[in-house]
């Protein structure tokens, strides 16, 4: 049989936006706890053993396994607060992070809501009544594991070029070097891997356990180590980079690179000079290989299994299972890597780490049900047959079906 996972109850403990978790991560700006937390939902007080903020066992949990205890996930989201998407993130996927925290904007859209990179708002327009700072808002609207950054570039005040509607200005570098900093001052000792999750990923946090040490036996605390998806088509002017899906670092790269980050120029408004600086428009992902590399002499290390598949899907997987390099040509994803890389349904991990581009709640309560829902349930029963076979073999190697 397989694990039950509920992805629609709740207990209130402690938060907002009308979904409350127990949350134990500091506010921002606050001193940091004394000692790693756990942040996870709960279900019921009988599950929270004695009042301890105990996790709920696995899958509900994050994997307490012995050998992984030196393993712990810390998993920041890159956010521009949206309710809905916290709410769904913290109900599937993000409650199996040992800790969890999104990272937002201080301004908060205050009527309306977005849909990837539109905005849209119910407000008369004024920008006061479309947008506010985070403090404006009533005690206890956002969850504790939500932390505010003042970014110098507002993420409002762009249209999109054909339709001239509101949408999001992508300002993701100095969100993300801003973030990391926050995290070196306030979460250092949580975790010993520290991975960057876009919204949009599906993440399996007991994957990268499983990847860290039981295929690599990698020393967190005294190896230098970034990985995921590596991208190669850039050339050989710049380093290769994960794509932004999802990537992690060890507990000793993220200490080091905090302090690149925060001793790195700030201000620059020119294009790229290959140099490790905070600038306008700037790629995350090539910026941070690029601030990794002359900073801290780290190269990107490719997630592969030894069949050659990614641990991390840039596509949703349905998608990727049908990739074919001959058919497609060198385009970007498949410019200069190795010959032998997986394709069509040997092109995936059968122990996952992220599959990308789920925009919709809907997909990701999906995706919580194929992959630790009870078998045959209606989502894997609605599944195209190469589908249904990829995600048997992800629940068998999981031991999801035992």
């Amino acid at each position: 049989a397989g694990t039950s996972v509920s992805v629609s109850e709740t207990t209130t403990v402690a938060g907002g936006s009308g979904t409350n978790y127990v949350q134990t991560a500091v506010v921002a700006n606050a001193a940091p706890p004394a000692s790693p937390q756990v942040v996870s939902e709960t279900k019921s007080d009988a599950e929270v053993t004695a009042n301890n903020n105990l996790p709920l066992p696995y899958p509900n949990g994050p994997k307490t396994d012995a050998k992984y205890a030196k393993d712990r996930v810390y998993c920041m989201v890159p956010f521009v607060w949206t309710p809905d998407f916290y709410d769904v993130i913290m109900k599937t996927w993000g409650r199996r992070c040992n800790v969890i925290n999104f990272i937002t904007d201080s301004v908060v859209l205050a009527s309306g809501k977005l849909q990837g990179d539109d905005i849209h708002h119910t407000g008369k327009g004024v920008q006061e009544d479309v947008y506010k700072h985070h403090s404006e808002f009533p005690e206890g609207t956002f969850p504790e594991n939500v932390h505010f950054v003042n970014m110098t570039r507002p993420w409002t005040g762009c249209k999109d070029d054909k339709t001239g509607k509101p949408k999001l200005c992508r300002h993701i570098w100095e969100k993300m070097w801003q973030s990391w900093i926050y995290v070196k001052d306030h979460h250092l000792d949580q975790a010993e891997w520290f991975c960057k999750v876009d919204y949009d990923t599906y993440f399996f946090p007991e994957n990268l356990q499983y990847y860290v040490r039981d295929v690599k036996n990698w020393d967190p605390y005294n190896e230098h180590h970034y990985f995921g998806t590596v991208l190669y088509h850039k050339g050989p002017r710049h380093p290769p980079f994960p794509a932004g899906a999802a990537a992690c670092w060890s507990h000793k790269t993220m200490d080091g690179i905090a302090e690149v980050y925060r001793n790195m120029p700030k201000g620059y408004e020119g294009h790229d000079r290959m140099r490790c600086e905070d600038r306008p428009m700037a790629s995350e992902e090539i910026s941070t290989s690029m601030c990794l590399k002359l900073g801290l002499n780290v190269t990107a290390e490719p997630m592969v299994d030894d069949e050659m598949r990614e641990y991390v899907m840039l596509d949703p997987y349905h998608n990727m299972l049908g990739w074919n390099r001959t058919e497609q040509g060198e385009w970007w994803f498949w410019k200069d890597k190795p010959a032998n890389s997986g394709q069509m349904e040997d092109c995936c991990a059968i122990r996952p780490m992220g599959v990308h581009k789920y925009k919709h709640k809907g997909q990701i309560t999906s995706l919580e049900e194929q992959f630790y829902g009870t078998v045959n349930n209606k989502f894997l029963n609605g599944l195209d047959a190469r589908s249904r076979r990829y995600v048997d073999k992800v629940r068998k190697a999981m031991g999801i079906d035992q």
